[in-house]
């Protein structure tokens, strides 16, 4: 039997422990999970597209203003994935969802005061920012809790698809809601962004308030301390975090590098990867457990380092619109496929913490990431940030190929 075949294998021991069968209706609950999410995903975006503009158009603060006010956000959800976690394991998954779209809903009411009060512009951006780190501590609750709640009702087997379909409707939120806010921005100011936000929850509850809960697990010897939590999580999380780096060096450096080339087209080549990176989801949510999660970690990130190679050496246009189109559909499984490790690794009564965990290790490489490509850019071009990207790619397979080494 190959290594491959022989990993394959054990993985499946190792998930059959924490298996439960499917409900027939697994489909249904699975779309409307994921369109919670979605609505959720809806109000990042929207506050995304037009943060920005309002901070440094209507208030008048510079780049630097600009850039704090965008990213306190992620800072926040970064800060809270542990505190989400330990709400879904202790509290039950559906409150964690619940109170995520409670604090969105009130970042939205927030977001509506900064819109209507007529302060100096210093109190404005202090209640902006307000609005900003309550829609962070609510995507971490959300996004937590939708996958504890998630993969609880229709079983750990499952856990792939779930994570597969649950970051599509994360991406398909931040792509629909980016344009949908600059149109309400432009149409009724930033008020009518705040007040859509603030009932955008209040339509996802409604479609999953209906479905069953799912009590938490509690063992005799209660939850896993967090550090022997972070001992499961590390080296998943690490691979994770590597892939985000990749991620997001095109995110942050791809159009910049199509001006700098004086190539058309930059626009296309985000939407290359964001449409790869959801169709290789849609596709592909159910390859890490039919082919083996780490077996297909292995070869995405494999797929994720070729894409940025080929965008670092692109002599023409077409051929970087190619590489990031490659990056994007390899970097796509990498989250679903490494979070199956983290479900099989961590019991039950620690799920919600340990999903929690594994995400803020990709959060933390895109934070860290952005400034310190940056700093390489500076002095090496914008072409180094990509090669950056493909090293640390190849790092990740490294990571997956030792994490396979024990499974053998």
């Amino acid at each position: 039997m190959s290594s491959s075949s022989t990993a394959s294998a054990d993985s499946a021991k190792q998930a059959a422990p924490h298996a439960a069968a499917a409900p027939a209706n697994a489909t249904a609950l699975l779309v409307r999970f994921s369109l919670n999410v979605f609505l959720a995903c809806l109000t990042i975006g929207m506050s995304l597209s037009v943060v920005p503009l309002f901070v440094h158009d209507t208030l008048g603060y510079h780049n630097v203003i600009v850039g704090f006010a965008v990213g306190i956000q992620s800072l926040a959800t970064v800060l809270t994935r542990k505190f989400a976690g330990r709400t879904a394991d202790q509290r039950g998954a559906r409150v964690a969802l619940t109170r995520g779209l409670v604090f969105v809903g009130l970042s939205g009411i927030a977001l509506l005061v900064t819109s209507l009060v007529t302060f100096a512009p210093a109190p404005r951006l202090g209640v902006l920012t307000i609005a900003r780190l309550l829609l962070g501590v609510g995507e971490s609750l959300c996004i937590t809790g939708t996958l504890t709640w998630a993969i609880g009702s229709l079983g750990a087997a499952q856990s792939g698809r779930v994570m597969s379909w649950t970051g599509a409707a994360v991406f398909g939120g931040f792509a629909v809601g980016a344009p949908l806010g600059l149109a309400l921005y432009g149409s009724a100011t930033l008020a009518g962004v705040a007040i859509a936000i603030g009932l955008l929850p209040l339509a996802g509850w409604a479609v999953i308030s209906r479905i069953p809960g799912v009590a938490p697990v509690h063992h005799a010897g209660g939850a896993l301390p967090y550090s022997q939590v972070l001992r499961i999580v590390f080296l998943p999380g690490l691979a994770l975090a590597l892939q985000g780096v990749g991620f997001a060096v095109i995110g942050a450096f791809v159009v910049l590098y199509f001006d700098a080339s004086r190539w058309s087209g930059a626009a296309i080549a985000l939407s290359a990867f964001g449409l790869a990176f959801v169709l290789m989801r849609l596709i592909g949510g159910r390859w890490p457990e039919r082919f083996g999660n780490l077996r297909v970690a292995q070869v995405s990130l494999a797929v994720e380092a070729i894409g940025l190679l080929l965008v670092w050496q692109a002599p023409v246009a077409w051929l970087a619109l190619l590489g990031t189109a490659l990056a994007g559909a390899g970097a796509s499984l990498i989250f679903p496929s490494l979070g199956i490790e983290v479900v099989k690794r961590a019991p039950a009564a620690s799920r919600g913490t340990s999903l929690g965990t594994y995400a803020a290790f990709q959060d933390v490489a895109i934070l860290l990431t952005g400034p310190l490509a940056g700093a390489v850019a500076n002095p090496f071009g914008y072409r180094a940030v990509f090669l950056c990207g493909a090293v640390a790619a190849v790092l990740g397979v490294m990571v997956v190929v030792t994490l396979r080494a024990r499974h053998r």
